[in-house]
């Protein structure tokens, strides 16, 4: 009878997984490239969900975020093009990975040190991290309801020591080094330790100050450091508010946006503003760029709490964050 069950069980998830995967590939075609429109243009590309610095950017089963590395790389590959004139960049994040967002951050910044424009486009929200990648632009248009801003970084773990002890289950940790376990959920953090990931957190919020020091000390209507470091309280902004602080420049849509950067590129308004193609269906399925490394699956087996906690180095916005803030 266990047999049977077991032999459902699989059945199921296998027929699921296919009726999955049929959906994808009906909806996106399975043999999509890589490979962006050709001939001169301005190039669209979109930051949509949590950012992260995984390579698998989707999964057929619908989960999906932003991954710095396909981004980067196509920031890159617009710095380096002679065919592409300038980047729409279209933001809908609430933000991510800290590390994730720099290296699109640096993207952009190729991308203007290559004398192209860059301007961005805010959709629901561009907050966070979505806001540290939008900060290098040369131009930032938001909606007057976009949610934006929160300049700041969060860290939260989980600490069932009490727990474990009313349950009696031992936690046995062999390390060498005074700090390697730092962050364990086995354990409380000393007052030592605290101290210690709070100066890491500030060192992270400093470098988030600073590169939108950066990015805004160049806009249309110039950001002081003074005026930076009064907005970087974590606050969510809407985009109106934004404007009077000057994290952004203009309140406009898409098309406003897609007027202003082909302006700036000093081409006609008919001139193509053209999506670069994502990554195709094998490569999700695969969770690899076909110019890339599959990540290692068993990587978040082996990591200690110190890595661990190095994912949880959010620039990010949830609906708590607008709740207690």
């Amino acid at each position: 009878m266990r047999n049977q069950a077991v032999k459902a069980l699989v059945i199921f998830l296998v027929a699921f997984s296919v009726l999955a995967v049929a959906g994808k590939v009906f909806a996106q075609g399975w043999f999509k490239t890589s490979s962006g429109p050709s001939g001169e243009r301005i190039t669209l590309i979109n930051v949509e969900g949590a950012i992260s610095g995984s390579a698998a950017a989707a999964s057929p089963f619908g989960e999906s975020g932003a991954s710095s590395v396909y981004i980067a790389e196509q920031l890159h590959q617009a710095a380096r093009s002679n065919d592409i004139k300038g980047v729409l960049l279209r933001v809908n994040s609430p933000g991510g990975s800290a590390a994730a967002s720099d290296e699109i951050y640096q993207g952009v910044m190729a991308v203007r040190n290559a004398g192209k424009p860059v301007v961005v486009s805010m959709g629901d929200v561009a907050a966070s991290g979505g806001y540290y990648i939008s900060a290098a632009a040369d131009k930032i248009y938001a909606n007057g309801a976009t949610l934006t801003g929160s300049i700041g970084v969060i860290f939260s773990l989980m600490n069932w020591e009490e727990l474990a002890d009313k349950w009696g289950v031992d936690d046995v940790t062999l390390h060498a080094g005074e700090y390697k376990d730092i962050g364990s959920p086995w354990r409380q953090m000393t007052d030592k330790e605290k101290e210690m990931m709070q100066e890491l957190l500030d060192d992270v919020h400093e470098e988030f100050m600073q590169a939108v020091i950066a990015g805004r000390s160049n806009a249309p209507n110039p950001m002081t450091e003074e005026q930076v470091r009064a907005a970087a309280t974590g606050m969510i902004y809407t985009g109106t508010k934004a404007k009077e602080l000057g994290l952004v420049d203009e309140i406009g849509g898409l098309e406003e946006a897609k007027a202003e950067v082909r302006r700036m590129a000093n081409v006609g308004q008919d001139f193509p503003v053209e999506p670069e193609a994502a990554p195709s269906l094998l490569e999700e399925l695969l969770g690899v760029s076909m110019q890339g490394q599959a990540p290692n699956p068993l990587a978040r087996f082996v990591a200690d709490p110190l890595s661990l906690m190095a994912g949880r180095l959010y620039m990010n916005t949830t609906l708590r964050d607008i709740v207690l803030r």
